[in-house]
């Protein structure tokens, strides 16, 4: 009786067990019915499967990547409206003078001649009786003739004329002035100091009565036909901005069209940013020097550069950049990609061969099944 017992509980204990092998034989056939020969599977869960009607519904469009020749990408940065320095006179007071008259006032425009402010100086007054007198011995010896005064005489009253008439337009008069003088119509020791050419006020720091010494500014003129924008790039290795890049300039919602006449090489040290200089269009006098203002830079790309429609990317499972590359009609492997740059609806790309069929439309759909199967896509 006591033998029965034992072979009964022995048998209760070893029951369990045989159940629980019979359970793993049971998954290894089940796991040798999924897979192909060799034990390897059939399906790349990193590729997925369309069949015709569903490319169909889905409008799935494939594009080959190629170098697209005549790229360029866009560069939006801060900027500061200033004026032309080449079209910038600043009109200095050229001998010790007091200020009798102002004739201008801050903002006005003036055409290249008229006055700025009228002048009395000692030694204009000086220079306006030589000049006087060696204007009226040329004259005489002119009529004269060479033969007549002897060729030295002639060439001494010629000489000294035509140096103290080179003065007198130094010191800032005129033709008119000149003429004025010559003929004796001038006021002893006064001067009217002109504009050098077309421009506008930018400043008038003088006062009437005022003494000025020799070198002391008087007024700064600046042609506002055409402005600059003094724009700071990024320092990023390999930008290259070229003479004659087109810009876009945007003020409060003005916009202008402009381009690119100096970039510099050198690091500002305190910005730690690269100058561009951008000649600005300013016939209507839109802008004004001291506004701030965004410049987008139309930067040519080499002729290499690979670029693909933006709808053409997803995130991957892993937050990285992807497209899905047709490895033959209705199959598709994610690929990661790397970006570089903003285009014209399109981004620049690197991590792909040139001729690779990339899916342009209908990507979004494939994340979502990428998304659905959990996979990881990690091709760096």
């Amino acid at each position: 009786m006591k033998h029965l017992i034992a072979i009964l509980a022995l048998a209760l204990w070893l029951a369990p067990l045989a159940a629980a092998e019979d359970d793993g034989h049971d998954h290894e056939r089940d796991h040798a019915t999924a897979s192909g020969p060799g034990g390897e599977q059939d399906h790349d869960p990193a590729e997925i499967t369309l069949d015709e009607n569903q490319r169909a519904m889905l409008d799935v469009r494939v594009e080959a990547l190629r170098a697209r020749p005549d790229q360029v990408r866009a560069l939006t940065v801060p900027a500061e409206i200033t004026s032309n320095q080449y079209r910038t006179w600043v009109v200095p007071v050229r001998i010790d003078s007091q200020v009798l008259a102002r004739r201008v006032s801050l903002g006005r425009h003036l055409n290249k001649g008229d006055a700025i402010a009228t002048l009395f100086s000692p030694v204009m007054a000086e220079l306006q009786s030589d000049l006087a007198t060696a204007a009226d011995e040329w004259r005489r010896v002119g009529q004269l003739g060479r033969r007549t005064v002897g060729n030295q005489r002639y060439l001494d009253a010629r000489g000294r004329y035509q140096t103290l008439r080179a003065r007198a337009l130094g010191y800032g008069l005129g033709e008119a002035d000149l003429e004025a003088l010559e003929k004796g119509e001038a006021e002893e020791g006064v001067y009217t100091l002109r504009a050098p050419d077309d421009g506008l006020v930018l400043t008038d720091a003088f006062q009437q009565g005022e003494w000025l010494t020799a070198g002391r500014p008087l007024v700064t003129l600046v042609d506002e036909s055409t402005l600059w924008a003094e724009a700071a790039l990024p320092p990023r290795p390999g930008l290259s901005v070229p003479a004659g890049t087109p810009a876009r300039v945007s003020v409060d919602g003005t916009e202008v069209v402009g381009e690119v006449i100096q970039s510099g090489h050198r690091l500002d040290p305190v910005t730690r940013t690269l100058s561009v200089r951008v000649a600005v269009p300013n016939q209507d006098h839109l802008l004004h020097p001291g506004m701030f203002a965004d410049v987008a830079l139309q930067l040519p790309l080499p002729d290499d550069t690979l670029s693909l429609p933006e709808e053409a990317l997803t995130r991957g499972p892993d937050g990285d950049w992807q497209v899905f590359v047709e490895q033959e009609p209705g199959r598709y492997r994610a690929m990661e990609v790397t970006v570089l740059d903003q285009l014209e609806g399109r981004r620049r790309i690197t991590g792909l061969e040139p001729g690779s069929r990339v899916v342009t439309r209908g990507a979004f759909f494939l994340a979502g099944e990428q998304a659905k199967s959990g996979f990881q896509v990690h091709q760096h």
